[in-house]
């Protein structure tokens, strides 16, 4: 089967994360999958192109922009599927990869697509949606949501869980760990709402005087959360890493994991956490709390909510006893709904259905 994902580009995001995880796991199955970027290529990309996977960007200069640039690119690579990657892709992509005889059209929207909605966008969306066989939601929450969203093709709405592994540890050093350590993997960003997390650690701290708090991850804030930490007192316990191309060590070295978004689909660095037999504190939002009600290692608290967060944060560290079972807990909960196999093979169920 030759498979074509279409995306906005591929720098480093959970959506992005995710195709080249689909990339390669289709790839090992036999089938022939590469990727058309709109916009720009991003470092994922790069990695793909060294794995010897054509990942190539489209141009919007001529007439017709991008659409026609996918029309062009799709009717010469003849490929089985093309499967969009959230809004946009879909938007510019969808009609042209039709009309351009793919045989099969499919979307995924990454996120959870929560109202108030952007009318203009959805509306968008809901007519290039006509071009696709199938509407791909990562949990049930993101499926209400498209479902009551403007003009939706409720029948063809599904859902697929996101799926991931656990991060291969490859050699690169371990961090230095003391004391119950947490472990935060994200982009610094206004939708995973550090703040909340720096001031829930400092409320915890006061009662768990040997937690320490691991920040994985760039963005834009981490100034403005190094000011947070240095206002809680915190500094000292907290250690922001920036981004990293190698997360292994980290989710290898630390005792939990902890999100503390406002807005979330299925994270795949929660579903990594899982993975790797981490324990894990969420907010209860979107995708989020739907892993928590399959895992009896996770504990959930109320988004923005800096006192509830530390009483979780608090009741994890507390159970250090009984580690052994939230470990096995953790990695049950993975294997039974969340392995990339899985995930894959439901996707080609879905190509398979037109």
């Amino acid at each position: 089967m030759r498979i074509v994902h279409l995306a906005e580009n591929l720098e480093v995001g959970g959506a992005e994360k995710l195709i080249t995880l689909l990339c390669r796991w289709q790839r090992e199955q036999g089938h022939e999958a590469s990727v058309h970027c709109l916009y720009s290529l991003g470092p994922l990309g790069k990695e793909l192109r060294r794995e010897a996977f054509e990942v190539l960007v489209h141009d919007a200069a001529g007439i017709g922009g991008r659409p026609a640039s996918v029309y062009r690119r799709i009717k010469e690579r003849k490929p089985d599927v093309v499967h969009c990657h959230n809004a946009t892709a879909a938007i510019l992509g969808a009609p042209p990869a039709r009309a351009a005889g793919a045989k099969t059209v499919i979307v995924t929207r990454h996120g959870i697509v929560s109202p108030p909605y952007l009318m203009r966008r959805e509306i968008k969306f809901a007519a290039a949606s006509r071009f696709c066989d199938w509407i791909v939601a990562v949990c049930d929450q993101a499926r209400r949501n498209l479902t009551r969203a403007p003009f939706a093709a409720s029948n063809k709405i599904v859902r697929i869980y996101n799926g991931a592994h656990a991060p291969h540890v490859n050699g690169s050093p371990f961090p230095t760990k003391s004391g119950f350590t947490l472990l935060h993997v994200g982009r610094l960003s206004p939708a995973k709402d550090q703040q909340t997390l720096l001031r829930a650690f400092a409320v915890a701290k006061n009662k768990i005087p040997d937690l320490q708090l691991w920040m994985v991850g760039g963005g834009s804030l981490r100034a403005k959360l190094e000011a947070v930490a240095r206002e809680t007192g915190t500094s000292g316990s907290v250690t922001f890493f920036g981004e990293q191309a190698d997360v292994a060590p980290f989710f290898a070295a630390a005792d939990a994991f902890v999100l503390s978004s406002i807005s979330e689909g299925v994270p795949v660095s929660l579903l990594e956490a899982l993975a790797s037999s981490l324990p894990a504190i969420v907010t209860e939002v979107g995708g989020m709390s739907e892993v928590a009600r399959l895992s009896d290692a996770t504990m959930t608290a109320p988004p923005s909510d800096p006192e509830a967060l530390a009483l979780a944060i608090e009741k994890m560290a507390n159970a250090r006893d009984r580690f052994a079972y939230l470990r096995r807990s953790a990695q049950e909960c993975y294997l039974a709904n969340f392995t990339l196999d899985r995930m894959g093979r439901e996707y080609l169920a879905l190509y398979d259905s037109e």
